[in-house]
């Protein structure tokens, strides 16, 4: 009896190590959201292609694939490997977080690209390796108590102003206040 227990607590163990594995991307299906995994734990075997969660996939959806070479966790069901999906990416000696500061929000890309919201100082910060374009289909409305702007502006269409106009160049001379 005793002999029977033990053998099905190591077959659970068994089970249990099979269901949750590490692995490394080898492909990316960006069209079906689903990528293959390398197990090296298991000689190199290479899983069917495996769905990956996101937060959200229906009336809002988010999108964020894993890489070619990134370490993933999966979940498999107790049938085997067919039948799995991705659940996320850890952060190793390797590859570590980019902050630490649990207040922050931040998403980093490949070409140095970057955002982040600091909620506890309540500063959204973010730099752009390239151009930012924004559309908006009925307006862009900014409040705030002053704008910055470094760098030159090129303007299409009209400028209404309803406060004064400051040129301390000087070179403004075809306007009527």
């Amino acid at each position: 009896m005793i002999q029977h227990i033990e053998q099905q607590i190591k077959d659970l163990k068994i089970l249990v190590n099979q269901m949750i594995r590490e692995g490394i991307v080898t492909s990316v299906n960006a069209e079906k959201g689903r990528v293959r995994v390398k197990f090296p734990d298991t000689d190199g075997i290479v899983s069917k292609e495996l769905p990956v969660l996101f937060q959200k996939t229906k009336d809002n959806k988010d999108f964020d694939m894993p890489d070619v070479d990134e370490q993933v966790v999966c979940i498999f069901l107790a049938n085997g490997m067919e039948q799995g999906f991705v659940i996320g990416s850890p952060y190793s000696n390797e590859d570590k977080p980019p902050v630490t500061d649990p207040d922050k929000t931040h998403y980093e890309f490949k070409d140095g690209t970057w955002f982040e919201y600091d909620r506890k100082e309540h500063v959204f910060t973010g730099v752009i390796k390239g151009t930012m374009n924004l559309t908006a289909t009925e307006g862009i409305n900014i409040t705030t108590s002053v704008i910055n702007i470094t760098g030159d502006i090129e303007q299409q269409g009209s400028i209404h102003a309803t406060g004064t106009i400051i040129d301390d160049s000087g070179n403004t001379n075809h306007h009527v206040c």
